[in-house]
Parts: C-alpha cells; structure tokens; sequence
C-alpha cells in the first residue's frame, strides 16, 4: 500500500447497522479502510497501476471476491494495451497469479481469470501452465477446479500429448484416484474418432491389469464400463471381456438365491454390477441382468438394493 498515494481517495463506506440487519460483521479498520478503497476506485472505473496494486491486497484478505477479479481483469487489460512488451506485462500477471494460486488451491475464481488472462496472450503456452498444475495436484489430486482447468487448457492448446503418461503415473502412485481415471476417460472421448485398433487393445489391457490389482475398486471398473461402451462398435472383444469379469463372481450366476447367507463370497461386487448393465442391453442376455441384479440387492450391495431393484422393473 506504500507504493501508491491514495489520499485524493475517499473511501467508500461498508455499510453497517442497518435496521434490519441480524448479525452485525465486525470488520477491522483496517479492513474497511481496504474495501472502501477499492469500492471507491471500482465506482469511477479507475484502471490504473494504484488500482492494480489494491486488487492485489484485496485478493490477499478476500480471494473470493469475485468483483475484484473482474475489476483487476479490466485493469490488466487496459494496461496491457499501453505496455510496450505485451507478452511480459502478461507473464509478469502470471508470475504473480502463481504465487496466488498456491496459497489458495481451493480458489476457483483463480481459474477463470487464468483462463481470461491466456485468451488475452499473443502467444500463450501449455508448457508455462504444466508446472503449476502439477504443484497443485501433488498437492491434492483430487482437486476439482484443478482438474477442470487442466481439461480447457487441452481443449484451449489443442495438446493432449501429455495426458495418459501422467494419468497412468498418479493411478500408479493411487490407484483409486478416479480423477485421474476421469481425466483419462477425458482425453479417450477427444479422440475417439481416430483412435486405432491396437491403441484401443493396449488400453483395454491396461485398464484390465489395474483391476486385477484392486478387484474391488469402483474407480477402475467404471472407467472399463465406460470404455466399452464408447468403442463398442470397435472393441470386438466381447467374450473375452465378460469372460474376465465373471472370473471375480465366482460361480454365484449358477447358483440358486433363495438363501443368500449361502452365497460366497466373491472378489468384486463391481464386476457383477459390470455384468449385469452389459447382459441388460440386449433382450436375449435380460434374464442374466435380472439373475445379477437380483444378486446384487440380496447380498453384494444390499446399500442399494433399491437402485437394483429399480433397474430389474425397468427389463420387465
């Protein structure tokens, strides 16, 4: 706040004690002095390096403050028009936006006016963004908005060369992080008018390696489910896929359900839920859902039997 004189600036008040008011915010003098600074230069749409560097305290006390952002976004963009180097003015905006981004990784306006700052660039760049993205997913990495901005910025660069070696080393390092299995389903529905046989098979392969390691992850399973269903018409692999699933349900299909405290055990609920959607979509296999749904409901996921049960009226 010392680099900038800010005396010719009344600031406008935070309105308090109103007659109706329920619960009165107890601000501090310092932070009323603050918001109606701000308030005061938002009001004559002051765009100016002082009103940069008020947005910056602001967003220091109040990173949700979705005003100030836009407030700061028209700044920038004013002027960035005036600066003689573009592309530094707006990477030293990235600079700082960085070191804002680490100390808020739960912030999701950061990632809005990120991406308003790239749309702004001459000539902006994946390679700048990756290293923040990888601090902020090693720092949680199942972070929501994260992951979100990782998949427009594929979509915004039209690069998604890194994305199945690093999805494929943090399900190595978490097996059930089903972001990262949401991601790589992400980057598969992008290409799936140009993906080739045998790509499509080592992925296949893949996805049945990693359930063989945790049988009993939802994560996984419903990553092959919907990989199936995306490249039906170009996976003919049918047999061999529901011969797999069957190997962790035992021989349960074959057996009777009137007591189901006879049943065994098996090694995923989650391949006899697999079995029963892929059997229920053709008439001629309906009496093995039903058989697995039923299952299902009286003794390997009885939590939601009333999903189950939902899901056998609608084959009858």
């Amino acid at each position: 706040m010392e680099q900038y004189d800010y005396s010719d600036i009344k600031p406008l008040p935070i309105l308090t004690d109103q007659q109706d008011e329920l619960c009165r915010i107890m601000y501090t003098e310092d932070y009323k002095q603050l918001m109606g600074l701000a308030r005061a230069l938002i009001s004559v749409n002051e765009l100016s390096a002082r009103a940069l560097q008020l947005t910056a305290q602001v967003i220091d006390v109040a990173p949700a403050f979705y005003t100030i952002w836009n407030y700061r976004f028209n700044i920038t963009r004013h002027m960035m028009t005036e600066s003689d180097d573009t592309v530094s003015y707006l990477n030293k905006e990235l600079d700082w936006l960085d070191e804002v981004t680490l100390n808020n990784p739960k912030n999701y306006q950061i990632w809005s006016y990120r991406q308003s700052l790239l749309k702004l660039h001459p000539s902006p760049s994946f390679k700048r963004e990756l290293p923040i993205l990888k601090l902020m997913i090693d720092d949680d990495s199942k972070n929501y908005h994260v992951w979100s901005y990782r998949k427009w910025c594929c979509l915004f660069f039209n690069n998604f060369q890194h994305e199945l070696a690093y999805t494929s080393k943090l399900i190595e390092l978490d097996i059930y992080n089903n972001s990262a299995w949401t991601h790589r389903m992400f980057y598969w529905v992008n290409f799936k008018d140009v993906a080739s046989e045998v790509e499509l098979a080592d992925e296949l392969q893949y996805t049945m390696d990693k359930i063989q390691l945790v049988p009993q992850n939802i994560s996984s399973w419903t990553y092959f489910r919907g990989f199936q269903e995306l490249f039906h018409n170009k996976i003919q692999r049918e047999s061999e896929v529901v011969q797999f699933a069957t190997s962790f349900i035992a021989s349960v299909l074959s057996l009777p359900i009137d007591l189901p405290q006879d049943l065994p055990e098996i090694e995923s609920s989650y391949a006899l839920e697999f079995l029963a959607n892929h059997w229920s979509a053709d008439p001629r296999t309906q009496d093995s859902a039903v058989k697995a749904y039923s299952l299902l409901a009286i003794k390997y996921d009885p939590i939601r039997k009333n999903l189950w049960h939902h899901k056998i009226n609608k084959l009858n």
